[in-house]
């Protein structure tokens, strides 16, 4: 009997032990991209060499495609050569493991989605259909990833701005009047991804109530809406709102809290 339970316990440090070092190294890998995704959003001059940086010196295939997400971003800014980023980024690498679909690692990286939306409205701003179209077949395939919440927002924003016949306009109405309760999302993102269908129907002209209208504004004041908005060309009709108390409308604090509870 005290063998069992010594060969019992020393299983259980081994597997604390290595989960322990799992968390610190994602830790490391999460603080380098954070650093990457803060320099564009402020469009710092050095953003482009930081994001390539990261992949180069990155060794796992999961967080170098999230660097690619990032590196298309500024490559269509730029006016750069972006179709071997495009071609080379291969989502399976971030949500699935061993070749299987990981429930944890879709929660761990459901914030690329982010910077999903955002490289399709850049897309659609210098009118790179090309792009869109890569970037919606890149979801194809990926039936697991159906039930997301997230997952259907991106297909909606890439409909709208491909100004498919049903444009989206289905989902993303649904998205902000709480009918989502069928689908898988994180808490904490929830009115992050509202305020992305909010912008979406705003720039395809579509009426909404005043108080959405209202968290435009709110959205604006925020790095990541200010870059999305400005995308599609409708910050200037959506100007921010001052001195705004309420931290949820602020998508950086979002996914940093959403960053610690994952470390």
């Amino acid at each position: 009997m005290d063998i069992v339970f010594f060969v019992a316990l020393l299983c259980l440090i081994a597997y604390v032990g290595y989960r322990n070092f799992e968390l610190l190294t994602r830790y490391r890998h999460n603080k380098q991209y954070i650093e990457c995704y803060r320099a564009m959003l402020n469009n710092d001059e050095d953003a482009y060499d930081k994001v390539n940086s990261f992949i180069e010196n990155e060794k796992t295939l999961e967080y170098r495609n999230k660097g690619l997400i990032l590196k298309l971003f500024i490559e269509l800014g730029k006016g750069m050569d972006y179709k071997q980023t495009i071609e080379d980024l291969d989502l399976k690498e971030i949500f699935y493991k061993k070749g299987k679909y990981s429930k944890q690692l879709v929660t761990l990286n459901s914030d690329i989605f982010i910077w999903y939306y955002l490289d399709m409205a850049r897309a659609r701003r210098f009118s790179r259909f090309d792009v869109l179209d890569k970037l919606n077949d890149k979801l194809f395939g990926l039936n697991e990833l159906e039930v997301r919440v997230e997952f259907q927002l991106a297909k909606a924003i890439c409909n709208a701005l491909r100004e498919k016949e049903d444009a989206g306009v289905e989902f993303l109405s649904g998205l902000l009047e709480g009918s989502y309760t069928q689908y898988q999302y994180e808490k904490n993102l929830i009115g992050l991804y509202k305020r992305f269908s909010a912008s979406t129907l705003a720039y395809s002209g579509e009426p909404m109530e005043e108080y959405y209208k209202n968290d435009l504004h709110a959205f604006a004041a925020t790095l990541i809406g200010k870059n999305y908005m400005s995308e599609l060309e409708i910050f200037d009709k959506y100007p921010p709102v001052e001195n705004i108390k309420d931290e949820e409308v602020d998508p950086e604090k979002v996914l940093e809290g959403s960053k610690e509870e994952q470390e």
